[in-house]
C-alpha cells in the first residue's frame, strides 16, 4: 500500500516543473550551495555559477530554513493540492499504487508487471 511519502518523493523528483518562481530559486540556491560552494574560490566559472544561482531574497531563503527535505515536502504537498488534476502520476493498473518513476512498468507494492 502506497504512503504519502512515496507520492511526495515522486513529485519532488519528477514534477518540479510545477515549482513557482520562489521554489525554483530555492532549489537553484540549494544546488549552488552543494555543487559550487566548495569550488567557488578555486575556479572562476564555479564562482560565477555560485553567484548566479544563489539568492538573497528572504522569501527564497525562508523556504529553505528547515532544510532541503522539508522544502521538498512542502513544495510537493503544494503541487499535489494545487495541481492534482494536471499531475501525470504513473500508477499501477492493478492496485493504483504510484510507481518509482514515470516510465516504470512494475509496481513496487503488488509487483504487478505490465511490460
Amino acid at each position: 500500500m502506497e504512503n504519502k511519502e512515496d507520492i511526495i518523493e515522486y513529485i519532488s523528483i519528477y514534477c518540479t516543473h510545477f515549482y513557482n518562481e520562489f521554489e525554483k530559486a530555492a532549489m537553484n540556491h540549494h544546488i549552488a550551495k552543494v555543487k559550487f560552494l566548495p569550488y567557488k574560490d578555486k575556479l572562476k566559472k564555479m564562482a560565477d555559477a555560485y553567484e548566479r544561482n544563489t539568492s538573497t531574497n528572504p522569501k527564497v531563503l525562508e523556504l529553505l530554513k528547515n532544510g532541503i527535505q522539508e522544502f521538498q515536502r512542502r513544495a510537493s504537498e503544494r503541487i499535489f493540492n494545487e495541481h492534482f488534476d494536471e499531475l501525470n502520476l504513473n500508477r499501477c493498473p492493478k492496485c493504483n499504487g504510484i510507481t518509482r518513476t514515470p516510465k516504470a512498468k512494475q509496481c513496487r507494492y503488488c509487483q504487478h508487471n505490465w511490460h
